[in-house]
């Protein structure tokens, strides 16, 4: 969803600056809209952190991000009291910056150890496979019958059928799934991918959710973030959430401005398949958030409880994309 300033709207995105205290997920969640190019400028950001998260005691999360100068990047690795959870170079958003997730958990929301191992040893399996091609991924959906498509306009008459979608993916999710919200994700400049099998109807989808991140600076950045994502089970396997991401990536890329865009995703780590998507798809694995938000699905893992460890994903522009 679009999220401006202090305004909050479903979704996965969540809120800009300042941090604000997210009920439902209990996490203190924000996007930083000041660059930090100095240690005084991390400390001045992770107080007023500090002052959300005294007034949150109900919060069992904190994920913060921001720009943060590359060679800063290192240096809060070892003295930021938010541990640095995840970062990616977005040189082609803001020069010369990555983005940077910091976190923590409280003691009663920290992932079992030895789940937490067998998630990273699958990551680091995933990131051998081989990139797929546009030609090759879209031959394998089309030989099985399905098509991939953009909704526009007619969108909405697809709420019914997505809802049914989430539904079936999702027991819990990180935000509430009903008729109102999933009407919101079609909309507010959001991207949304289908895809439908052999008489049109509706059988996966993808969204990427748009924000537009205006910095102290002047600088206005477009995220987007790849989400949302939901097969219903008897047409998994057959690679629509590959060909959906590429699609999302390619439709974005070749936006007025695409080329500046930050394109990633934050996939459950306890799901393999979506991310060996996300690496079949040409992204970048750069971290992950334990104990991220609520959702509650099919997993791989022994995940127990409403919270799960998320992987953080990243399209780079001049990293290797089979994109067409």
């Amino acid at each position: 969803m679009i999220l401006h300033g202090t305004q909050v709207k479903t979704g996965s995105v969540g809120a800009s600056w300042p941090p604000r205290y997210d009920e439902h997920n209990r996490r203190v969640k924000g996007f930083c809209t000041r660059t930090i190019g100095s240690m005084d400028d991390a400390r001045a950001m992770l107080a007023e952190v500090r002052e959300v998260q005294s007034a949150s005691p109900a919060a069992t999360r904190t994920t913060i991000r921001a720009f943060v100068e590359r060679g800063l990047v290192e240096p809060l690795r070892r003295e930021s009291p938010l541990q640095v959870e995840a970062c990616f170079d977005a040189d082609n958003a803001v020069g010369g910056h990555a983005i940077v997730y910091f976190g923590s958990v409280a003691d009663q929301r920290v992932p079992p150890g030895d789940v937490t191992a067998r998630e990273i040893a699958s990551v680091v399996e995933i990131q051998r496979l081989e990139r797929t091609g546009w030609l090759e991924a879209s031959i394998r959906i089309t030989s099985a019958g399905y098509s991939i498509s953009r909704l526009n306009g007619d969108g909405q008459a697809q709420v019914g059928r997505l809802l049914e979608l989430y539904r079936e993916a999702y027991q819990e999710y990180t935000f509430d799934l009903t008729q109102q919200t999933v009407s919101g994700m079609l909309s507010n400049g959001n991207i949304v991918i289908v895809g439908q099998d052999r008489m049109g109807e509706v059988v996966s989808a993808l969204i990427a959710e748009h924000v537009e991140l205006s910095l102290e600076f002047g600088k206005v950045v477009h995220l987007f973030e790849l989400s949302d994502y939901a097969t219903f089970r008897a047409h998994r396997g057959m690679g629509l959430i590959t060909l959906m991401q590429m699609e999302a990536i390619n439709t974005i890329r070749a936006m007025p401005g695409g080329d500046g865009a930050v394109i990633y995703a934050e996939d459950r780590a306890a799901w393999m398949a979506v991310n060996r998507s996300s690496q079949k798809a040409g992204m970048t694995y750069c971290g992950t958030l334990p104990q991220h938000c609520v959702i509650v699905s099919d997993r791989d893992f022994g995940e127990e409880g409403r919270y799960e460890n998320l992987n953080v994903w990243a399209h780079i522009p001049g990293q290797d994309f089979g994109g067409r």
